[in-house]
């Protein structure tokens, strides 16, 4: 049972290193093959080139081929060991195969180093995620949604760490509008967030409705094992698809039906009390690098024998899962190997290998990585392991059940959603409304506060010019008040009454010692003598001028009229 498990779930990394192949990736991710192509041509130049090298090792990340990634950062390192980025590339290396606890270390180090925060965050939480720390993940996973609240993954990543600290309910709320949208990947987390909190009658009812009844029949006893499972084994289960060998004796009925025949030897060892050591899980992080290279070969029947190497290596303490354990002590050697890097060829745009990740047979690879005194029993279960062939419906891994998930029509329907979306829709229908209304009430205020600002600037200046009128006014009547004056001719032309005082002057000795001034009078001019104290004066002095022949009348300007003096004596 535990050899079929683990090669079930070893089988998971086989899209990982499928999609590592140069034609495959070119066909799905150009843009990553073009990009190491063309840092693997400036390699072929200059291997030093360090830009070159974590172009490659990014680009390689992206098409998931982690042996060459984890080469080109190796070399950049190597020769560039004080560079964050380098660090950061290393860092997602570590994570993608699984060993977060080193990923968190290298992505510390390319912080210290001044490479940005901001770009880490959601790795970092993943790697947190998978060391048990919750609370941390989540805490990046909510400062890398304020820089991108529509990213599904990340979506997916922050709903499973609720999910695995038992906030159901936060976690629906975050894969709710995915599952509107009836995304196959919300649909997938939502089972195992179900299945992780023990919720299995509505874990198995989303796998019935989203997958075919042998798949969610399939998925089944893996769903069953969640709850036992701890916080980071539970997220490498959801993210990676990754379960340990042993559970506990109390989940012994709940294991995968199918059972091989080559466990026979290692039926008897039940290490109950490993999965529950301290080294447990970063000894299932650091094989991950074993298992992602076994499945490299599928199609080769033995290709089951070299799996089931590492669950028999023994250990001074009990047998069978320890083996693991002895894994967990090749994280050091594989930093050292991954400095050393691939050859700078530019002729293998997709293949640049490391040496201590296994790149043959995978029987081969297990070897070498366990001690000498360990080989005998990794050979004699690969002599025996030929003699038992896996069954194809049991090998199945938990990675391929889950890709087959998909939303049924009859999950598409509002009927079948986790709420009434007609209801939603009212409810929507009814906020924008409101919305709108609340939007017309303060469109209104605004006009009508616009309205009135009008209105008291329109006041304000009406006042204002009022004001000003009437200080002009007073200030007219104050320069020109009521006064009594002779008018002795009349003209248009000013110039030409100042020569008709003149000859007046000369005339008429009442007219001599009088200044001349002259008031507008429609479209000619009065020219006036004066002014007098009295209007009686005014008329005497009329009076006079009569009698010696001239022309001349007494009047009394109003009060405001201009009178401007002419000039002259």
């Amino acid at each position: 049972m535990k050899r079929s498990a683990l090669w079930i779930l070893g089988g998971l990394i086989i899209s990982g290193t499928a999609q590592a192949q140069p034609a495959q990736i070119q066909a799905i991710r150009p843009s990553g093959a073009e990009n190491l192509s063309r840092n693997l041509s400036r390699l072929a130049s200059n291997p030093r080139d360090v830009d070159a090298l974590i172009g490659a090792g990014e680009a390689a990340v992206e098409m998931d081929d982690m042996r060459a990634a984890a080469g080109f950062f190796g070399r950049a390192d190597a020769i560039q060991p004080n560079s964050g980025r380098v660090k950061a590339g290393l860092g997602r290396v570590m994570l993608k195969t699984q060993n977060p606890a080193e990923a968190l270390r290298l992505f510390d180090q390319a912080t210290r180093l001044g490479f940005g925060e901001a770009t880490l965050l959601a790795d970092r939480g993943l790697a947190r995620d998978m060391t048990g720390d919750q609370a941390g993940a989540q805490r990046d996973y909510q400062a890398a949604l304020k820089r991108a609240p529509q990213d599904s993954e990340l979506l997916y990543r922050y709903a499973a760490s609720l999910g695995i600290s038992g906030q159901v309910d936060a976690a629906e709320k975050v894969l709710q509008p995915l599952l509107y949208k009836s995304d196959r990947g919300a649909w997938r987390y939502r089972a195992f967030i179900m299945a992780m909190n023990n919720k299995q009658n509505e874990a198995r009812k989303i796998a019935s409705q989203t997958m075919p009844p042998s798949l969610a029949s399939a998925l089944t006893p893996y769903m069953q094992k969640m709850p036992y499972l701890t916080p980071a084994q539970k997220a490498a289960a959801v993210h990676f698809g990754r379960f340990p060998t042993t559970v506990g004796t109390s989940m012994a009925a709940a294991a995968p039906a199918p059972t091989q025949s080559a466990p026979v030897a290692a039926a008897p060892e039940r290490p109950v009390t490993v999965p529950a050591q301290a080294g447990a899980r970063q000894a299932l992080a650091s094989n991950a690098r074993v298992q992602r290279v076994k499945p490299e070969r599928p199609t080769r029947s033995p290709a089951p024998a070299p799996m089931q190497s590492a669950p028999t290596q023994p250990q001074p303490a009990p047998a069978s899962v320890p083996a693991p354990s002895s894994l967990a002590q090749t994280p050091p050697p594989v930093r050292q190997a991954e400095i050393q890097g691939p050859p700078a060829s530019a002729s293998v745009p997709s293949r640049p290998t490391v040496s201590a990740i296994p790149a043959t047979e995978p029987g081969t690879a297990a070897a070498t990585q366990l001690p000498t005194t360990q080989r005998p029993p990794a050979t004699a279960v690969a002599a025996s392991a030929p003699r038992q062939q896996p069954n194809p419906e049991a090998t199945r891994s938990l990675a391929d059940i889950i890709r087959a998930i998909d939303v049924p029509e009859e999950e598409r329907r509002p009927t079948v959603s986790a709420v009434d979306l007609a209801e939603i829709a009212a409810l929507q229908a009814a906020q924008r409304a409101e919305q709108q209304a609340e939007a017309e009430v303060a469109r209104k205020a605004a006009a009508a506060a616009k309205a009135k600002a009008a209105a008291a600037a329109k006041a304000k200046a009406e006042a204002d010019a009022k004001a000003k009128k009437a200080a002009e006014e007073k200030a007219r009547l104050t320069a020109n008040p009521s006064r009594n004056w002779v008018q002795i001719g009349i003209g248009a032309d000013r110039g030409a009454l100042a020569f008709t005082l003149k000859n007046l002057r000369r005339k008429y000795d009442d007219v001599a010692p009088q200044d001349g001034w002259v008031a507008s009078w429609g479209r000619t001019n009065r020219l006036l003598i004066g002014p007098f104290a009295s209007f009686t004066r005014a008329k005497s002095v009329e009076s006079k001028l009569k009698s010696a022949g001239a022309d001349a009348f007494a009047w009394q300007s109003d009060a405001g009229e201009v009178v401007e003096r002419l000039g002259g004596k």
